[in-house]
């Protein structure tokens, strides 16, 4: 029987950036009727990112959650096409455990690759059967938070970028595929509107 190799690249890192964005890089938890509106999902093909990276800098609540995760996902891809290398694709069940886990977090008021229910992004990505048969693969989580003009999809992947974990995420390229889930609340009650992120990326072989 051929040996199955299993590999996955999580990077664990929880750190506040200026106080009001908090990032972290490394319970299938549906969201309840009527959640639609409060939540971006995205699957399919890429977004037309002429379109998309004009909601770049808008802020939680001016804008529907869909447009900020789109936008975050045309500027991961602009900075990667920026050193020549390959667009992700946006896979649905990538993107299935991402929203998951951001809606989680929201609902139970934590912030963390691992859910109040013990489930890691391994055990997510089980969930929503993005793994599982014989073959290998990597993944890997980024999470944010940001309440304010630190929220916008811009300022998010920037602090992404500045963080050596997170940019590793978004640079590897070994990943192929990126799911995303964006809804416009905090894991935490914030003076100003905020927005949560997560992005998870994954190649299968």
């Amino acid at each position: 029987m051929p040996s199955t190799t299993h590999r996955h690249s999580l990077v664990l890192l929880l750190r506040p950036l200026l106080a009001a964005i908090v990032l972290c890089a490394l319970l299938l938890a549906l969201a309840p009727p009527g959640a639609n509106a409060a939540q971006a999902r995205i699957s399919g093909h890429l977004p037309n990112c002429h379109i998309a990276v004009a909601a770049a800098s808008t802020a939680p609540g001016a804008a529907p959650s869909i447009r900020l995760a789109r936008a975050a996902v045309c500027l991961i891809n602009n900075r990667r096409t920026r050193r020549g290398m390959h667009r992700l694709r946006i896979n649905h069940r990538l993107t299935r455990a991402a929203m998951w886990h951001t809606h989680d977090m929201v609902r139970r008021s934590y912030f963390g690759h691992v859910s109040k229910r013990g489930r890691d992004v391994v055990d997510r990505l089980y969930g929503a059967h993005y793994l599982g048969g014989r073959f290998s693969w990597a993944v890997g989580e980024n999470l944010a938070w940001g309440s304010g003009n630190l929220g916008t999809p811009r300022q998010i992947v920037h602090a992404w970028m500045k963080s050596p974990g997170h940019r590793r995420n978004m640079l590897d390229r070994r990943y192929r595929e990126i799911g995303i889930g964006v809804i416009s609340r905090g894991p935490v009650r914030t003076d100003l509107p905020a927005a949560t992120y997560t992005t998870t990326f994954g190649v299968r072989r």
